[in-house]
């Protein structure tokens, strides 16, 4: 794969060394992996004979070589969108594949955005809403399960949507954004991890040395703002942060650790 840089991308900051780009990609490779592997179910396809995975190693080495730490954006939100990219247009490129078959753009981000809920909420896979953590039973909770995963979708999609949408259709999907902007630091890296880094809810409990029952709870609320601030013209109060994410909350606001959707957005205009 071949790609120019931008002019965004063409700046003094120093790029990680060969062997630190080396690591990255040895780190990476099975997230990288599952972009692909993403894509080639949406595009009906067989994500290593369609050559999907070698587009997307393409591009995870490519980004490597690109990565600046210094400007503070996390590897995997710099990477991702290249990744996609790349992955998607070795999927157009193949043979496996043609418009009879294949449905509309929409049809096919639909159909990922089905796999990606299916990774978020493995409960889906047999058959149950996301769980309510017994707090709600019978139709309240089956309620509180939809709320989930219509909110969960909606970010799925709005991260889909600012990867591949019309200028005209760019505004709509940034007003998600920016609700989301008006969270805490620790809530919008949550939201963060799991939408736009396709994280685990255990795995982020895990790097902060948690219990994951923190990170679910935490999850469900801030799902449950995003559900009323979408359905109402006034949006609710956003929600204080819970106990058990007090510690990792004041580490990462004595680190002065920045939003990293106001980071977007900024990527975005420039």
């Amino acid at each position: 794969m071949t790609e120019s840089p931008t002019e965004e991308e063409d700046y003094s900051a120093e790029t990680l060394s060969v062997e630190e780009a080396n690591e990255l990609v040895l780190k990476h490779r099975g997230w990288a992996e599952s972009i692909a592997r993403s894509v080639a179910r949406a595009w009906n396809l067989d994500w290593q004979m369609d050559g999907l995975d070698g587009a997307a190693m393409e591009a995870l080495i490519f980004c490597s070589r690109r990565y600046t730490p210094d400007r503070g954006v996390p590897f995997r939100g710099y990477a991702r969108r290249r990744i996609h990219e790349a992955s998607t247009e070795a999927a157009r490129k193949s043979k496996g594949w043609s418009k009879d078959d294949s449905g509309t753009r929409n049809e096919r981000l639909a159909r990922e955005a089905s796999v990606e809920l299916l990774n978020l909420f493995p409960e889906l896979r047999g058959g149950q809403l996301p769980g309510a953590l017994d707090e709600a039973s019978g139709e309240q909770g089956a309620r509180a399960g939809i709320r989930q995963l219509l909110i969960g979708a909606t970010l799925v999609t709005t991260r889909q949507g600012l990867d591949a949408a019309s200028p005209d259709e760019l505004m709509d999907y940034k007003k998600s954004i920016k609700l989301v902007t008006t969270l805490e630091i620790v809530h919008q890296i949550i939201l963060w991890r799991m939408y736009w880094e396709s994280e685990s809810m255990r795995s982020i409990a895990s790097s902060w040395e948690m219990d994951e029952l923190n990170v679910i709870r935490e999850h469900k609320v801030l799902l449950e703002f995003l559900f009323k601030a979408l359905s109402h013209t006034k949006a609710p109060t956003p929600p204080r942060i819970r106990p058990g994410l007090k510690a990792i909350a004041l580490k990462l606001k004595r680190s002065k650790t920045p939003s990293p959707f106001q980071e977007f957005l900024k990527r975005e205009q420039s």
